[in-house]
């Protein structure tokens, strides 16, 4: 994957955008439940991540990106499969393919504990 990729807080970022941006949309389409499912899982995942806008610290960032490949190919079986009108079909196809971009370009490694620094005091000026 991507060693030097966006930071996974940018990459929760998008992930909200996104499945806001799917749920609003689904709202004005004729078969609107597969569409807002897969938004809200997206949302769900991108809330329980371990990662700096998570709400809840509950999976590992490992774990987000197997459930983020789930979503994506789950978009594009619903794209294919569920009865949708050709807007909900495109955007899950849309969707399936950005979320991939997205994934393939995330570092998902934990930055280490930074150390700390223990000030020292210059005897001239502190006496």
């Amino acid at each position: 994957m991507a060693a030097q990729g966006r930071g996974f807080w940018l990459h929760q970022l998008v992930e909200y955008g996104i499945a806001g941006g799917l749920i609003m949309m689904s709202a004005q389409s004729q078969s609107p439940a597969v569409p807002v499912a897969l938004g809200i899982a997206l949302l769900i995942n991108a809330a329980i991540a371990d990662g700096g806008l998570s709400a809840f610290k509950l999976v590992s960032r490992r774990v987000h990106k197997y459930i983020d490949w789930l979503i994506i190919v789950l978009c594009f079986v619903a794209a294919a499969v569920a009865d949708l009108d050709s807007i909900g079909r495109l955007a899950l196809i849309a969707l399936g393919l950005v979320e991939g971009i997205i994934v393939l370009g995330t570092n998902f490694a934990k930055k280490p504990p930074r150390e700390v620094r223990i000030p020292r005091l210059n005897p001239k000026r502190h006496r």
